[in-house]
């Protein structure tokens, strides 16, 4: 860097130079312009990006879940009706069940005889006579060991009775160990009620003083079901696809399990969907037709230093405005979702349309596209006589194979959930493409991709900016030299006309 040398003349050099530079500096501000731009779009396509990942992964996803738009419910009724509870999922036959509870199922159980053991949990397993492997070429060598059905369970030679507890929960033996310090007594219980027996090795069977009296199989569960008498392995248990849970005995008196279609866990699953792709329709409505105020361009670094904070925000505000405006890729985004709105689902051979046959129309001209539920009573009826056709209405899984055909907004053999997210996955692959956003995140602070086409014009810009940056350095470094030598001339001229009047004195 050139040493500047400045004051002789008692010109500003600074000032000067500044003065001289501001021309100069116009094409850097322009390109810096041109880059805050592009980086102020880019991260407008990511946030949009952002909500479009979360609609179609998040929100269209869980909206097709068969839970969500076949829902059914099972309601109980009956003389017996607390004895049994149902559940339904989307799997359930509708129709009738009726269930009488004759037994239920009981688990099989261990127990320490009633009188204990007279030791506590803090007693090691030594002093009730567990004898620890004493076998250097094993791998159990200094271990205590027990079985449970079968499952090896050790511990270490000084492990408490506790501690033998705690490795019994852990195990895959199948039950559920107990000790009471009180009563100094031991209990296993099968985890799964029904037939069946624990099966324990000597050493335990011996340690603890289990014997026959306190030693019980598990029994299954006998129950009518439709009117037929069967046993059952445990208290709970499916049929037609409705789980079903045995709560108490009731001999002789019937509970009813009604399956029917959640009418309105599926009206709120359409409500939701709506309100997602209503407000999604809206905010791309709003970035396309945004005002775009061209004299409004970003500020240079030394236009923020004579303007407030308050003044910076609202200049800024209207630059990044229109940024978006008539983007190709958005503005194709919305006609395919509207196309995918107003395009008819064809089902065994009949077409159904989401704007005649269930209730929704589109709002006014100026709502662009948004949908209104404007007759419930229709689409609660449409629900309840043709549950099948809404849930393939929404769902249905196109046959066509043809790439170019199977995810058009008008393809009638694929549900309108499918072809919405199609038409989106196609504006995300071209965002990822532009702008470097990701296609799976719906964070809206991810990292940009490191190959895209605005990556490519920003990796340019800097360049450039960097190059015109060093050429103006130079540039002014040279200002400085012509003035420091100016005003050494100065000072020697100066000098000489001193001495020469110094003289003729």
């Amino acid at each position: 860097m050139a040493i500047r040398i400045t004051g002789f003349s008692g010109l500003d050099i600074d000032a000067l130079v500044s003065d001289l530079m501001k021309a100069k500096r116009a094409p850097l501000d322009k390109l810096n312009q041109q880059k805050t731009k592009l980086e102020w779009q880019r991260e407008q396509y990511r946030s949009i990006n952002a909500k479009l990942v979360d609609f179609r992964n998040n929100k269209l996803f869980n909206f097709s879940l068969s839970s969500a738009i076949n829902a059914r419910k099972a309601t109980v009724t009956g003389e017996a009706a607390s004895a049994v509870s149902a559940k339904a999922s989307s799997n359930s036959l509708t129709g009738t069940i009726t269930i009488q509870v004759e037994k239920l199922a009981t688990a099989a159980y261990a127990r320490s005889h009633e009188a204990g053991i007279g030791k506590v949990s803090t007693d090691k397993l030594t002093d009730l006579g567990f004898v620890p492997i004493d076998d250097d070429e094993s791998e159990d060598d200094g271990k205590i060991v027990v079985s449970i059905n079968n499952v090896d369970i050790k511990v270490d030679k000084d492990a408490t009775i506790g501690d033998l507890v705690n490795a019994i929960n852990a195990s895959d033996a199948g039950v559920t160990a107990f000790f009471d310090d009180v009563s100094k007594r031991l209990s296993l219980t099968a985890k799964k009620a029904g037939a069946g027996e624990i099966v324990l090795s000597d050493n335990l069977i011996e340690a603890f003083s289990i014997d026959e009296e306190e030693w019980a199989k598990g029994m299954p569960a006998e129950v009518y079901i439709n009117g037929i008498l069967t046993t059952r392995d445990s208290n709970t248990f499916t049929v037609n696809g409705v789980e079903i849970t045995l709560n108490a005995e009731m001999p002789g008196k019937t509970a009813v399990i009604n399956v029917t279609t959640d009418t309105d866990k599926i009206v709120d699953t359409i409500k939701t969907f709506i309100n997602e792709y209503n407000s999604l329709i809206e905010l791309l409505n709003k970035k396309v037709g945004e005002e775009r105020y061209r004299d409004y361009q970003p500020l240079t670094a030394d236009q923020k230093k004579e303007m407030k904070e308050s003044e910076i925000e609202l200049w800024e505000e209207k630059a990044k405005s229109g940024l978006l405006r008539s983007d190709t890729t958005l503005t194709n985004l919305i006609n395919d979702l509207r196309i995918s709105i107003y395009t008819s689902v064809e089902i065994n051979g009949k077409e159904y349309n989401l704007l005649r046959d269930f209730g929704i129309e589109t709002g006014t001209w100026e709502q662009k596209g948004k949908l209104i539920l404007k007759n419930e009573d229709q689409l609660r009826e449409m629900i309840e006589s043709n549950p099948d056709v809404v849930l393939e209405f929404f769902s249905k899984q196109t046959t066509e194979t043809d790439p170019n055909l199977k995810d058009l907004p008008t393809n009638t053999d694929n549900g309108l959930f499918n072809r919405l997210s199609a038409a989106v996955w196609r504006a995300v692959e071209q965002l990822a493409t532009k702008a470097g956003t990701s296609k799976y995140s719906s964070d809206e602070t991810t990292s940009f991709l490191p190959n895209s086409y605005m990556g490519e014009q920003l990796r340019q810009l800097e360049i450039r900016i960097s190059d015109l940056s060093r050429r103006l350095n130079q540039m002014e470094n040279r200002y400085y030299l012509q003035f420091a030598a100016m005003e050494a001339a100065v000072g020697r001229y100066s000098a000489m006309s001193s001495s020469l009047f110094g003289m003729t004195m």
